[in-house]
């Protein structure tokens, strides 16, 4: 890996000085900007963010004759807080690699890959929640080093188990694909069928059936999973159960599939209803300052240049529980 404190030289380029060389370009991978598809953005520009709030009320009852009405109270919901973190990246070049190997070449765009750095750190940190979403903290690896970070939501657990505890102090609720038998099915119609039925016994802070609409699925690109959706809804989309030869018409709608590169998990699929990407559920990217770029620096006893960019943000969820539903496609035991 090219890295490392001391500036790009010469040396370490030698082709950018060779006239007979005729096209010289930069080879990169451009990240499509994926993860606003399945987080809800939030713009803060405080160094601390959190969002809380009550809930609603339970259902009405019958009263008899001239009886006492049952009083009914909102609960608190849980509490979540958002610490600013900052992401940067750094570049150098010797003064005559910038000028003869850089400048010289018309490759300026090589420095402007600081951008991308970051933009290919944000797609990577949000995957990582997905791929680590049965765990309460994980640890990313970066050029920089390791750091463990914790992935807890606002009831202090994973982003998904069979044991979310509510708020008014109710059953557990669970957001791990099951049919009633086994967790974590593989992705199939069966396991569509019992995504849909875990969606279908979710509830609100006080009991009250809130139900997501799972229209979207979220695979890894070009994985097992993601090339047997594309098999799956072929049928689904003509109306015909996959894999089958009933007549019977399909049970669940067709859906939009969001296929990400920086997934690492091939066997792991996602579900969530986009329509509840708002601040009080579902995954929360919030920013206080979008990516940018610092002006040239010329150290002046070396001459050297360096160029900078940053972003400051942090992400997670508080509650995960009523929108999103997740399987580990082994057929294992949840937590």
């Amino acid at each position: 890996m090219a890295v490392g404190s001391a500036p790009m030289t010469l040396g370490q380029a030698t082709d950018l000085l060779d006239l007979s060389i005729q096209d010289k370009s930069i080879k990169t991978a451009l990240p499509d900007e994926q993860y606003r598809k399945y987080f809800n953005y939030v713009k803060n520009n405080d160094y601390y963010y959190k969002d809380s709030g009550i809930s609603g009320l339970g259902i009405a009852d019958f009263v008899d004759e001239n009886g006492v009405i049952t009083a009914d109270v909102p609960v608190q919901n849980y509490k979540q807080t958002y610490t600013m973190n900052e992401v940067s990246a750094f570049t150098s070049f010797t003064s005559r690699m910038w000028m003869f190997g850089i400048q010289r070449n018309d490759l300026t765009a090589a420095a402007d890959q600081l951008k991308t750095m970051i933009a290919r750190a944000k797609e990577q940190l949000c995957a990582e929640r997905l791929d680590n979403i049965f765990s309460s903290t994980y640890t990313h690896t970066g050029i920089g080093g390791a750091r463990s970070i914790t992935i807890t939501g606002g009831d202090g657990l994973a982003g998904v188990t069979s044991a979310h505890t509510r708020e008014d102090g109710g059953t557990n609720m669970n957001n791990g694909v099951y049919d009633g038998t086994t967790y974590n099915l593989p992705f199939d119609y069966s396991g569509l069928k019992a995504a849909f039925r875990t969606a279908g016994l979710m509830v609100d802070p006080r009991g009250n059936p809130m139900i997501p609409d799972l229209t979207t699925l979220v695979v890894k690109k070009n994985s097992n999973v993601h090339t047997k959706a594309m098999e799956l809804l072929g049928a689904m989309s003509r109306g015909r159960i996959p894999e089958s030869n009933d007549n019977d018409g399909v049970g669940v709608p067709v859906l939009t599939i969001i296929a990400l590169p920086y997934l690492t998990n091939g066997s792991y699929w996602h579900m969530h209803d986009p329509s509840m990407m708002k601040n009080n559920a579902g995954f929360q990217f919030v920013e206080a300052r979008p990516v940018f770029t610092e002006p040239a620096f010329e150290v002046y006893k070396t001459s050297e240049i360096q160029k900078k960019a940053r972003s400051i943000f942090d992400l997670g969820f508080n509650d995960l529980a009523r929108s999103w539903v997740s399987s580990k496609g082994d057929s294992s035991s949840l937590s």
